[in-house]
């Protein structure tokens, strides 16, 4: 049989991509694979950072993993290909099945597979009628990791010792090791592979809930497979009309904004350390940050210093639920002990959907960034043309520390990631356009610090598909995980009896 008729015969059946031509490459052995779904090893569950002991009794013996074959090219599958790691809850009943739902936590470069692990309880309800997935993307986690090395290659005596040139090595270090990979790591990748697990679950339609990035990773499975959208649900949306600088921007101004809330909030408590005045709140926040620049502190054998701070309030501003330790970290400060502050920033990237432009934490001279960071620069990198270099530095560092005085010294670096990047990017991922594909829920918070809220209104715009905003009136990022019942019912209500509000609806 040709290969166009094998494709349009499988399409039927949920099995290759329905717009497949007869001079498109094969990949009909990778839409017809049958995963191998087994008890998950230790190493897999190692990467977690919740403890057995806080789940549910029995959750972590119902975990199954199983390994999904891609291509590394979709150009030329028959060249090599690659093992994306998965991971999945099956449901528990009552009720009628309704296939997988995939879930991507943000990002990008978090894993998907720690993420089911810490927080699969949350999709408890989804989960007695949907088999919840979840997997670790190309160059994150369990798949292909990107490398950059063990260890920086310090500057030679006397050579140039700029950020810009710090950056450089980091990004040199990251060709020399993981040049091969580079290049296959982008979204539109991430998607395709999306597509290739969808059939492999056997599902006609790919059901899927997307946090942070993972609503732009949604949005471009949405313009590369309109037909294959089912019930999409995308919670604390990107913008996809900003590009890199204008999102450093953006985010610079939403945790400012987040910041002024939580010192409102703080100063109509009789405990609040910052006192009862609003303005003189805002700046006891800032003198911290000068004094901790000046002198750091130590704390339990660590050093605390201005970075250390500000990743601390940029953590607590995620949550209004971390808001009370946060008072506590700043009361602890006040009093000389920088304990709390060192907790705070320590929980960096343990949360749910943290946010592709939020900054790493700054390392030595001859340090590399974590595992996760390397992983979000190389995807971020590949996802962008923009590279912006020393001489476009001191403009980002007005402009930002113009836009938070705290924040934006912090995020003002971030730009300088794809500086001598080893690999060209573009701006395919930019386009969402998806008039072809079923309308779907956006999620979006009014004081969302990392994707401020009027992305999503841009996001269904520019999908052009009649998509429906839910507006959750409140702090932080990710509504469906606030535990907040009015979002979590409708966003139930969708995945599970394919109710869409009418028109825009609010929460809060």
């Amino acid at each position: 049989m040709a290969v166009a008729a094998v494709a349009v015969l499988l399409a039927a059946f949920g099995g290759t991509p329905a717009a497949a031509a007869a001079d498109d490459p094969d990949l009909t052995s990778f839409y017809q694979q049958k995963l191998s779904w087994e008890h998950c090893g230790k190493d897999l569950q190692n990467g977690a950072t919740t403890d057995s002991a806080s789940q549910p009794p029995g959750f972590r013996g119902r975990l199954e993993c199983a390994r999904l074959e891609v291509p590394r090219d979709y150009r030329h599958p028959e060249q090599s290909t690659m093992q994306v790691q998965l991971i999945r809850l099956k449901a528990t009943g009552p009720g009628k099945r309704l296939g997988s739902l995939v879930i991507n936590p943000g990002g990008p470069g978090a894993s998907g597979v720690n993420y089911l692990i810490d927080s699969g309880s949350a999709f408890a309800h989804l989960g007695q009628r949907y088999d919840i997935v979840s997997f670790d993307p190309r160059g994150t986690g369990h798949t292909d990791p990107v490398s950059c090395g063990s260890k920086l290659t310090p500057p030679a005596s006397g050579a140039d010792d700029s950020l810009a040139a710090k950056e450089k090595r980091i990004n040199d270090a990251c060709g020399r090791y993981s040049g091969g990979l580079l290049r296959w790591v982008g979204t539109p990748d991430v998607a395709r592979d999306m597509d290739v697990l969808r059939a492999a679950v056997r599902d006609d339609k790919l059901n899927y809930l997307g946090f942070s990035y993972g609503t732009k990773l949604g949005a471009v499975y949405a313009h590369e497979f309109p037909r294959k959208v089912g019930r999409m649900v995308l919670d604390s949306v990107e913008d996809p009309t900003k590009n890199t600088w204008q999102t450093a921007l953006s985010q610079a101004r939403g945790f400012q904004r987040a910041l002024d809330d939580f010192a409102a909030d703080c100063t109509r408590r009789t405990d609040c350390p910052l006192g009862t005045d609003r303005h003189k709140a805002q700046d006891q926040l800032r003198d911290w940050y000068r004094k901790l620049g000046e002198r750091p502190m130590k704390a339990n054998g660590e050093t605390v210093d201005e970075t250390s701070y500000v990743y601390a309030l940029r953590e607590a501003m995620y949550s209004r639920s971390d808001w009370p330790q946060l008072r506590q970290a700043l009361a602890q400060l006040r009093r000389g002990d920088a304990s709390g502050i060192l907790r705070l920033s320590d929980t960096g990237g343990s949360s749910a959907a943290r946010s592709a432009a939020v900054p790493a934490r700054s390392v030595g001279q001859d340090e590399l960034p974590s595992q996760d960071q390397l992983s979000l620069r190389a995807i971020a990198c590949r996802d962008t043309s923009e590279r912006y270099g020393e001489r476009d530095y001191p403009r980002a560092q007005r402009e930002l520390t113009k836009a938070s005085p705290l924040f934006g010294p912090d995020i003002a670096p971030t730009l300088l990631d794809c500086y001598s990047w080893p690999v060209a990017g573009d701006d395919a991922s930019r386009d969402v356009a998806a008039p072809d594909a079923p309308p779907m829920l956006l999620v979006a918070t009014t004081n969302d610090p990392a994707t401020p809220y009027q992305g999503a209104f841009n996001m269904a715009r520019e999908l052009d598909n009649s998509s429906v905003v839910l507006t959750f009136r409140g702090e932080g990022h990710a509504a469906y995980t606030t535990g907040d019942p009015c979002v979590q019912r409708h966003v139930d209500d969708f995945l599970l009896d394919g109710t869409l509000p009418k028109g825009p609806v609010s929460c809060g």
